[in-house]
């Protein structure tokens, strides 16, 4: 198993609740990097921001 993290911890997300999109951003990053930390995590995971725009 690639996966360091070998005592997975239950984690409870919040809602967003109009915060700013950065600090809930950090959050689940924080999350997932709580159960999921391996070197595929390292290389391969991130996160994105997109936006539609309708004309």
């Amino acid at each position: 198993d690639l996966n360091r993290v070998h005592n997975k911890p239950y984690v409870e997300l919040k809602d967003s609740d109009n915060r700013p999109d950065e600090t809930v951003a950090y959050e689940h990053w924080a999350n997932h990097l709580a159960r999921n930390t391996s070197i595929i995590v390292d290389l391969f995971h991130g996160l994105l921001r997109s936006q539609v725009k309708c004309r």
